[in-house]
């Protein structure tokens, strides 16, 4: 190829006019080259806008996504909250929830309204939830740097029906790069939907003792201890031992729990009024023969047991199933006994604590400010291996028998009894827990809902 300045001078040599001509194309060589300059140029800055806004918006997703863990954290510790929409009224233009504080909404916007939220104080942060769901406001992911980025929770729907479990809850959740320190301020909007299940109560083991007012007073309970009362101290209770199944040292806890209701609609065939002197149960031989129902437990309509005077002894027979539905009150003194135990009994497969239930129906009765609940004061002689779910009873065990009395299984009552005759205020060990949930056929009421694996996961278009 030749010199380039040769040819020009070739190519305009002798040429008329040719100085004329040449300018003209330089100067559309040069625009040209300007020309794909500026384009390589503005291409180039488009590649680091578009490479830019694509670390923003991968940032703001991320931030959308911290979002999402944290407000199901706070409702894992809050579980009843994960039943009710986070604003019922609707919000206004600055995206405040229009729920009055005032009104019966129940809502997160409106938490004081959700019942069982909290037990006692001691689980979850309302204050938290009713913060971030009264207004949709930007909350930093680290408060100590909110340059790195904010979520915002944008609404929690709960379908079919508020405050029952099973459903769904929809949770949608905006993250952004902060504004105040990037170029650009992204957002991203994520929708989750969390199946909401009812409470697995086979979870958690069963109460050794349950109490719905008071503590124990001095008496140790080997087992957990729940309390529906806030105004009962947990300090007032001793608990000794530690669960089996789980390796955890028992304790007495709040709860928010409810019972369960008493069996309704039973008619037992067999009755046991005003027992006296030394009876077997079931009755199976002799003038009166019982009958036990369809699934091979013998019921029993029982008026009273006064064991006070005398020398008396009701033995449940091991390895029978045997309940008690309990009108009035249980006495046992010093000189008698009501026995069921599965010690030393072979098989021992064949014979459980809760084979014996106790269900008692008695109700208080209120003289002016004087209210006297029936009792069930249970023998200091031997451990008696039952159920008892007794929800407007007094329970005790006598303090006689040299302090090996008590209740082997497990005791579900209004509250217990440390004096009076009905109980003793030595620390013996007075209810070992014995019991599981599925030999109980009962379930509590109220239990938190279960919280399942995230069914979806979508990135919602703003």
């Amino acid at each position: 190829m030749g010199h380039p300045k040769l040819s020009l001078y070739l190519l305009t040599k002798n040429r008329p006019g040719a100085g004329g001509f040449v300018l003209p194309l330089v100067m559309m060589v040069g625009l040209v080259i300007a020309i794909v300059g500026v384009v390589m140029l503005q291409q180039s800055r488009s590649d680091q806008i578009g490479a830019l806004n694509q670390q923003f918006a991968a940032k703001s997703l991320s931030m959308a996504e911290v979002g999402v863990t944290r407000l199901q954290d706070l409702l894992n510790k809050n579980r009843y909250l994960a039943m009710f929409p986070d604003c019922v009224s609707g919000r206004n233009s600055s995206g405040v929830c229009q729920d009055s504080s005032a009104g019966a909404q129940k809502s997160w916007a409106n938490v004081t309204n959700i019942p069982l939220l909290t037990v006692c104080g001691a689980a979850g942060n309302p204050s938290q939830v009713q913060s971030l769901a009264s207004s949709q406001a930007w909350i930093p992911v680290n408060s100590a740097d909110p340059n790195q980025g904010e979520y915002r929770l944008l609404t929690y729907q709960y379908t079919p029906t508020a405050g029952t479990a099973p459903g769904t809850g929809i949770l949608t959740v905006e993250g952004r790069v902060n504004a105040s320190s990037q170029t650009s301020n992204s957002l991203s909007r994520l929708e989750v939907k969390i199946p909401v299940e009812p409470g697995p109560i086979l979870q958690d083991g069963v109460p050794g003792v349950w109490l719905q007012s008071g503590a124990t007073g001095n008496n140790t309970i080997q087992g957990d201890v729940l309390i529906n009362d806030c105004g009962t101290s947990l300090s007032g209770i001793t608990v000794t031992g530690t669960d089996p199944d789980t390796g955890q040292p028992y304790a007495a806890k709040y709860t928010a729990m409810e019972f369960p209701d008493l069996p309704t609609g039973v008619t037992p065939a067999n009755t046991l009024n005003n027992p006296s002197g030394t009876i077997t149960l079931p009755r199976l031989s002799g003038t009166t023969i019982d009958t036990p129902n369809a699934q091979g437990i013998y019921e029993y309509a029982v008026n009273d047991i006064n064991f006070q005077g005398g020398t008396n002894t009701l033995t449940i027979t091991p390895g029978y199933k045997v309940r008690f539905y309990l009108q009035g009150s249980i006495n046992v003194g010093s000189n008698s006994d009501i026995v069921h135990t599965c010690v030393g009994y072979t098989p021992t497969s064949g014979c459980k604590p809760t084979d014996f239930q106790i269900f008692g129906y008695g109700q208080p009765v209120v003289n002016g400010t004087n209210i006297t609940r029936p009792k069930m004061c249970m023998s200091g002689n031997n451990m008696l291996e039952a159920f008892i779910l007794a929800p407007e009873y007094t329970i005790g065990v006598a303090g006689t028998g040299g302090g090996v009395g008590g209740v082997k299984g497990t005791v579900w009552a209004y509250d217990w009894s440390n004096s009076g005759g009905c109980g003793s205020s030595t620390n013996n060990i007075v209810v070992v827990q014995q019991a599981r949930w599925e030999d109980l056929g009962l379930e509590p009421k109220n239990t938190p809902p279960s919280l399942k694996n995230v069914a979806s996961w979508s990135r919602q278009g703003q």
